[in-house]
């Protein structure tokens, strides 16, 4: 458990013994002191849940607009349709000059059969120690709000650095 999660169950813990105890003490009528409990009660379940999403998920959420390509992992469509299958990429977010400007994250893309060849392609590639790189721009062909399902991603080979020639001496 990281130390930001800790922080985050303790604050809940104290808004809740915080809210018991003026509970207690205070002449509401039964009905809204145990509404106010449910209510409490619910937000926990609540956080619980929207927890999972910040202890390491992928996220659905677009990817960054240049980025360099770490891992990548397909799943193909389950044949019946009761899976729509996914592209799972590890990605760190580019500068426009080029270099990482945050940590990796991991991004769940829709599986489309275009990106699954290029995915494979950039594994290969990755494997033979090539670095990728790539780029997420919005498709117009697609509503809605800049998410996973509305971005093209465009995988491609970082082109090698030339060493500087030795100087003899």
């Amino acid at each position: 458990m990281t130390a930001a999660l800790l922080a985050l169950v303790a604050s809940y813990v104290v808004l809740a013994v915080l809210l018991l105890s003026l509970n207690l003490r205070s002449s509401w009528r039964w009905p809204v002191k145990g509404g106010a409990i449910a209510v409490t009660a619910s937000f926990f379940v609540i956080a619980f849940l929207a927890i999972h999403g910040l202890l390491g998920w992928p996220t659905e959420a677009a990817p960054p607009a240049r980025f360099q390509l770490h891992a990548a992992l397909i799943r193909e469509p389950a044949q019946r349709g009761q899976d729509p299958g996914a592209i799972y990429l590890w990605l760190s977010p580019k500068s426009a000059q080029g270099e990482i400007a945050g940590s990796p994250r991991a991004y769940a893309l829709p599986y489309s059969r275009a990106l699954h060849a290029a995915t494979a392609r950039a594994q290969a590639k990755l494997q033979a120690g090539q670095s990728i790189d790539g780029q997420a721009a919005r498709n117009p062909k697609k509503p809605g709000g800049l998410t996973a399902r509305t971005v093209e991603v465009e995988l491609y080979d970082v082109p090698a650095t030339p060493l500087p020639p030795k100087i003899a001496g």
